[in-house]
């Protein structure tokens, strides 16, 4: 399927599609954590990486051709009631995501960009809604949705895969897609996701009349795993590097009663 321009270069930043930096050293940093965190109940889990070069505050990054983030199996994030509909990527390119039903959202989340134009780079932010996509094979299909204002206005699809089991992680492949003609790539330097019920409302019907209401999120285990709950994301880029990054929620204080 050919995408509009706008959209093939929105899908460019949100993806990482990043300039080619020749024997750069990429970095990424990341961070986890729960809203609220309290051991048995539902949460919103919130993810937050950032991808920089070694020794340049201001580098870029090579392109990204895969991104990996693997998650606690004891988290039931599969488990959860979200994603209750199903959201289509057709849809989403026709309507956004305001075509898509209430209860097939995820998350939300958010990404800082960066346009080379000009001497000095213009940095935009561009908002992304998670959304429960179609199944791919046995495992859980994951629509990433982006859209961003100005100066470069534009929307994309960002497909991934939620595997399940031991080895829970979500995962995708990242296509190389070029900017505007003789323009340099765009540059993804952080990015904010947040899977759980925070911010979102689904809807039922209750006597005849449609009402709104606050869906159940990730259920957290009654006893936290020793050393805490363990995040890890690990990503590979087009000059052929990689680069990881982990984190740690540790286990909340409890307190002894008298």
């Amino acid at each position: 399927m050919r995408l509009p321009t706008a959209t093939a270069l929105l899908l460019t930043a949100a993806l990482g599609c990043l300039p080619t930096v020749a024997q750069a050293t990429e970095t990424a940093k990341l961070q986890a954590g729960f809203s609220p965190y309290r051991l048995g109940a539902s949460t919103t889990l919130k993810l937050a990486l950032d991808i920089g070069v070694a020794g340049a505050s201001d580098g870029l990054p090579s392109p990204v051709t895969r991104f990996e983030m693997r998650i606690p199996a004891n988290l039931e994030l599969i488990g959860s009631k979200l994603g209750l509909s199903i959201c289509h990527p057709a849809t989403l390119l026709a309507s956004g995501s305001e075509g898509c039903p209430a209860d097939a959202r995820l998350g939300l989340g958010s990404a800082r960009i960066k346009v080379p134009v000009g001497p000095e780079p213009i940095t935009e932010s561009a908002s992304i809604v998670a959304e429960m996509g179609p199944p791919v094979g046995e495992e859980i299909g994951v629509l990433l949705y982006a859209e961003a204002g100005s100066p470069v206005a534009a929307q994309l699809i960002f497909p991934g895969v939620l595997f399940g089991g031991q080895s829970q992680s979500l995962s995708t492949a990242v296509p190389l897609i070029p900017s505007l003609p003789g323009a340099p790539d765009i540059s993804m330097v952080s990015m904010k996701l947040s899977l759980g019920p925070e911010g979102l409302t689904y809807f039922k019907t209750v006597h005849g009349k449609t009402v709104g209401y606050r869906p159940e999120g990730i259920a957290l285990p009654t006893r936290c795993p020793h050393g805490g709950f363990h995040f890890a994301s690990e990503l590979a880029f087009v000059d052929g590097t990689t680069a990881s990054a982990s984190s740690v929620v540790p286990c909340p204080v409890t307190r002894r009663r008298r």
